[in-house]
């Protein structure tokens, strides 16, 4: 297990995971990575490669010179959907996706993830805070959970139709990423730290007004709920573990599904609406601490284990997010 890391002492020390992953530009996968590729959408068992690629919608740069959104098409080609300037967070909703820009948030219809759909301004009672919404999700009744982080922490709210932020008591004061994640229309899951400072799993409950913090894995660096919020995935520095919410939050250590090299490093995770299907961005690290080789990389279930079905060079080199639209 590694140590709680202060979200303070996380964006000095691995500012690359959210926004500085720098690697050699790659403005298109090569013919054989393209034909891979391919073959590995046959493996997942898609009637055509586009089945698996227009699903997963990744925030990263090299968009007009900037911030947008990237997915990919028939052939597996990474293709640009539209510039979104100075974006923060991106996360699913039940009907598209949701993007925050500092301190609004742009909700889009899957059918329609090119052009700005409904945009709230979020409204703070008092004085607004300076940090931008960095981690955010929507529960399976609508309500919005914001998380505002930069290097002097983090604060964690809940925004009205109208856009008020409410502020959430108790909740993390430390944590590794701002991410947010609801189980239902009352818990949400976060990760937070124990009193040894091991980042964990946590859920606050938002009606109840308590948090807990699960104990069966420690070391966890990010998390992915899958849409139908049954499954988890979290990585730690060693390993991508999988399996049931009730397995997280319970005692007994969770299997891991797919280890990590020394070197390598995960930042953001996304699952299908089963589980059943797990992308990561992985990137290699150098002493230094700079990040190169930014790979998308693909796992299906299949029997007991998880069976490598995609691997993409990306054309970008910052990247913020992503997730999986079913």
């Amino acid at each position: 297990m590694e140590s709680g890391v202060r979200f303070a002492a996380l964006a000095v020390a691995v500012v690359f995971l959210s926004s500085g992953c720098r690697a050699g530009a790659t403005p298109a996968p090569s013919a054989a990575a393209t034909a891979a590729s391919a073959s590995s959408a046959a493996t997942l068992g898609t009637s055509s490669p586009g089945e698996l690629g227009a699903r997963l919608v990744v925030l990263a740069d090299g968009v007009s010179g900037g911030l947008g959104l990237w997915t990919l098409d028939a052939q597996l080609q990474w293709i640009a959907l539209g510039a979104t300037p100075d974006a923060t967070a991106l996360s699913r909703t039940t009907a598209g996706v949701v993007i925050a820009t500092g301190h609004r948030v742009d909700m889009r219809p899957a059918s329609d993830l090119v052009h700005t759909g409904r945009v709230i301004t979020l409204k703070w009672p008092g004085t607004a805070p300076t940090a931008p919404v960095e981690g955010l999700d929507t529960s399976p009744g609508g309500k919005l959970a914001v998380v505002t982080a930069d290097d002097q922490g983090l604060a964690y709210g809940l925004a009205g139709a109208d856009g008020t932020v409410t502020t959430i008591t108790p909740a993390p004061t430390e944590s590794f990423s701002p991410l947010v994640a609801w189980l239902d229309d009352s818990r949400l899951m976060v990760l937070d730290t124990d009193k040894f400072e091991v980042s964990r799993l946590g859920v606050v409950d938002t009606n109840a007004h308590t948090i807990s913090t699960a104990q069966a894995l420690g070391g966890v660096r990010v998390f992915a709920l899958s849409s139908d919020r049954q499954i988890i995935a979290a990585a730690t520095e060693r390993a991508v573990y999988v399996g049931p919410v009730g397995t997280f939050l319970g005692q007994t250590l969770p299997q891991a599904m797919v280890p990590l090299g020394d070197s390598q490093v995960t930042w953001a995770l996304a699952l299908d609406a089963t589980g059943l299907r797990l992308f990561l961005l992985s990137g290699t690290m150098a002493p230094d601490g700079s990040v190169s080789s930014i790979r998308e990389v693909g796992y299906s279930r299949q029997g007991s284990g998880w069976a490598k079905v995609l691997d993409s060079s990306t054309p970008f080199e910052r990247a913020i997010g992503q997730v999986y639209l079913d």
